[in-house]
């Protein structure tokens, strides 16, 4: 099995009713989706995550990946906030005598 990250933007079972057919959703009824899921192929991975929506609507297709939003970031070099750093990325305190 392989960890298969979810993203996209749906519209829940309680405000499907809000949005009337054909026309746009409003911006306070599209909520965000972005989780992950254990499975054997990336079409078990939207089963379960249209599984999780309970009802709710994609409003267009989700992505499907195998690295998150969070792991393309770091990859792409992009900056951190002060104090969120990754902790491989946290510099190594010199001096001691741990290990020895």
């Amino acid at each position: 099995m392989k960890r298969y990250y979810i993203e996209g933007l749906f519209i829940s079972h309680k405000n499907i009713s809000k949005v009337p057919p054909g026309s746009r959703p409003a911006l306070k009824v599209i909520e965000p989706f972005a989780r992950a899921f254990w499975a054997n192929d990336p079409e078990e991975a939207l089963r379960l995550a249209a599984e999780a929506l309970d009802g709710g609507k994609w409003l267009e297709p989700p992505k499907v990946s195998l690295t998150s939003e969070e792991q393309r970031m770091r990859a792409a070099g992009a900056p951190e906030l002060p104090g969120f750093a990754s902790s491989n990325a946290l510099p190594k305190k010199k001096g001691g005598t741990h290990g020895k």
